[in-house]
């Protein structure tokens, strides 16, 4: 996975919010854990250890205190998953769900803020 191709499905994710019927009981957060969660990266392993391993070694926040997989793996830990049962392919299932609600709920949040102001 080369950047380009990495914001190219986080646009993808973010557009795809907006198909959502959005309101009070089901707001653009679920949408993204939705969204999300039906991607392919979150299920086929293949595409999951992609997503990881660029977000993990090749991609970097210019400056940024903390990086994306570093946000991501605190977030993993502090949800308390159970590593005991879990091999690691689906570890890396969980990793890329993550990265993917995590980027494109930033992304979303950040169009909106720029859009209402």
């Amino acid at each position: 996975m080369k950047q380009n191709e990495f914001d190219s499905l986080i646009d993808l994710l973010v557009e795809s919010v907006k198909d959502y019927n959005l309101d009070d009981s089901f707001d653009h957060y679920n949408a993204i854990v939705e969204i999300c969660g039906n991607c392919n990266y979150c299920f086929e392993y293949y595409r999951a250890w992609q997503l990881v391993n660029f977000v993990r070694f090749d991609m970097y926040d210019n400056g940024a205190k903390l990086n994306l997989f570093d946000e991501v793996e605190m977030e993993v830990k502090d949800n308390g998953y159970n590593t005991d049962d879990v091999n690691l392919d689906n570890y890396m299932l969980s990793y890329a769900f993550n990265i993917l609600k995590v980027a494109t709920l930033k992304k979303y949040e950040s169009q909106v803020k720029e859009e209402v102001a």
